[in-house]
């Protein structure tokens, strides 16, 4: 009889046991496939199944995983008061999945309902964005009623998994409300009337973290419509020394540039928060009027748009296409131009019908964007590129808004953990299309202290036959043809210090700049040549993370480091 209750209570034992391991199987599946959901969780996949496949077959799992934890082989561990805790844990954590992916495949389904709606403009368009800004905060409300059962007392492993759920779950949370904010605030301003001045950023004449502005207009929006008044160059709209002060971190490092007078050098500082209301200030000052926020688009987001609304076409009937703009804007439209970039007799009349085709091209996208049925999944990859890259930022002076930008990554913000490697045009040429930046990264810990080396190689393919408004000279500038006069400018973490520039002369700018470390050095790399750049600081921990934030150039800065390569097409972070 004892052998027989000895064999029962064995056969429970694995029979338990067996329940268990599978029900963690499943969850664990179920997991691996959530993972694969969140790595599908772009606006562009939220139109097709590429995220909804894999969260169907997660909730699938969990809802095995549920069924099997919760078998009636278990419950005599649920009274035990160890294993009881860690078994009513798996049960609790298994429940929670189950409904989380529940509520995530409802979420997309709705999404993609309200955009598979013919998309329209005007008023149709504020209701698609508050409709789902509205979805985000409900599925958030749903979310936040989701409970992770104990936390005291788990088994390490288990500890762990319940920590990484909840950790996910938050993050989730945390996005979704973002989106709500961005969704809200976007259709509040196209509701209107609101005005925003638009600063057309050129790759090819670089500054840090965008391109030169050279063009300057005004959108204004009302009942969901969006207008776009002529573009003018901003070097028509030169403000008089002192007219607008500057102050900060911008007057200490870049004053003796006067990027309060000339709009070409607003973006010294990478700083879109700084450079925003400077723009806006500027503006009032050269012409009387007020905006309620600041938006900045260059070439490379002129593509993108191109690529979603197809062809557009000029006043003298050329049709530019998605694949022509980046070289039209950078290089074509100056090819016919001779002699050296001055206004003035034929040269004025045919820079401002270069200035009148730009206007046109600015003009008919948006008129595209506005007018013509699109394909939202095009849309929503053409404007996850432009932000992810700094092609697209914008500020606002409401500070609702302000902050909904800066949690959709648009706001052009630094962090003290930022890293920004930008090479700045000073020879008034269009150069930057023919110069490659490659960055290498090296960090070593010593002990408490990370040794770091950055080295930046210029090399400067610059063809030859060339219009000089294209390669130079510039008047005024004692400089060959195509060769690249410029400024390395290097935004490193808060926390550096030791900062070394190997053989370099007087650094052009040092200090702070917002919450990191600028140091700038003065480079000059003729056409066929390169130049090497070394810099050595500290990192005051064995242990570490940076973010590379994008330099906007229209070929990605490629960077090696210490265990991985990327380009700054996007951000990414390095980890040590």
């Amino acid at each position: 009889m004892l052998l027989v209750l000895v064999g029962l209570v064995v056969a429970w034992l694995v029979g338990a046991g067996i329940v268990l391991v599978l029900g963690l199987l499943d969850a664990s599946h179920g997991m691996s496939e959530v993972q694969k959901a969140k790595s599908h969780l772009t606006a562009s996949d939220l139109v097709t199944h590429a995220a909804l496949t894999p969260l169907r077959v997660a909730r699938g799992d969990f809802s095995s995983s549920e069924g099997l934890l919760h078998s009636p082989l278990l419950t005599p561990f649920e009274i035990l008061p160890v294993i009881g805790r860690q078994v009513r844990s798996v049960q609790d954590l298994s429940t929670a999945a189950e409904r989380t992916t529940q509520i995530g495949v409802s979420a997309i389904d709705q999404v993609r309902g309200v955009l598979d709606v013919a998309h329209e403009g005007g008023p149709d368009r504020v209701a698609t964005l508050r409709r789902l800004a509205s979805l985000a905060t409900t599925t958030d409300d749903e979310l936040e009623r989701i409970g992770a059962g104990p936390a005291e007392a788990l088994f390490s492993p288990l500890a762990h998994k319940r920590a990484d759920f909840v950790r996910q779950l938050e993050d989730v949370r945390t996005r979704l409300a973002h989106a709500a904010a961005v969704a809200e605030t976007t259709a509040r301003i196209l509701q209107g009337p609101q005005s925003y001045l638009v600063l057309m950023a050129n790759p090819a004449e670089m500054r840090s973290g965008s391109g030169a502005f050279l063009e300057v207009g005004l959108m204004t929006t009302d009942g969901g419509q969006v207008q776009l008044t002529g573009m003018v160059p901003t070097a028509t709209l030169a403000l008089a020394p002192g007219t607008v002060p500057v102050g900060g971190d911008l007057e200490a490092r870049w004053g003796w540039l006067l990027p309060g007078v000339d709009w070409r050098n607003l973006g010294l500082t990478p700083q879109f928060d700084v450079n925003g209301p400077l723009a806006a200030r500027m503006w009032e000052a050269a012409t009387g009027e007020h905006v309620d926020g600041v938006l900045a688009v260059d070439v490379e987001a002129l593509q993108q748009i191109l690529t979603v609304t197809g062809p557009v076409m000029l006043q003298d009937g050329r049709v530019v296409r998605a694949g022509d703009v980046v070289a039209f804007l950078t290089h074509d439209q100056y090819a016919g131009l001779t002699g050296a970039p001055v206004v003035s007799g034929v040269q004025a009349q045919a820079q401002q019908a270069r200035q009148d085709e730009l206007g046109a091209l600015a003009h008919s996208a948006l008129s595209a964007l506005e007018n013509e049925s699109l394909d939202l999944k095009s849309l929503a990859d053409a404007m996850t590129a432009s932000t992810g890259g700094r092609h697209i930022l914008l500020w606002s002076k409401d500070p609702v808004a302000e902050a909904a930008w800066r949690e959709a990554g648009v706001a052009g913000e630094l962090s003290p953990s930022s890293l920004l490697a930008a090479v700045i045009n000073r020879g008034g040429n269009k150069l930057d299309q023919y110069l490659d930046v490659r960055v290498g990264l090296r960090l070593v810990s010593k002990g408490k202290v990370t040794d770091a080396t950055l080295t930046v190689n210029l090399h400067n393919h610059t063809p030859p036959g060339q219009s000089q408004f294209i390669v130079g000279p510039y008047p005024g500038l004692a400089t060959a043809y195509g060769e690249y006069v410029g400024l390395l400018a290097l935004n490193l973490p808060a926390d550096s210090s030791h900062v070394q520039v190997q053989g370099r002369p007087p650094l052009a700018a040092e200090g702070a700049e917002g919450p990191t470390l600028l140091v700038a050095s003065a480079v000059d790399v003729r056409q066929g040549a390169s130049e090497q750049v070394v810099v050595h600081f500290d990192l005051p921990s064995a242990l570490g993370r940076v973010t590379v934030l994008p330099s906007a150039r229209l070929s990605p800065v490629a960077w090696t480091y210490t265990g991985g390569s990327a380009t700054d097409a996007a951000p990414f972070v390095i980890s040590w």
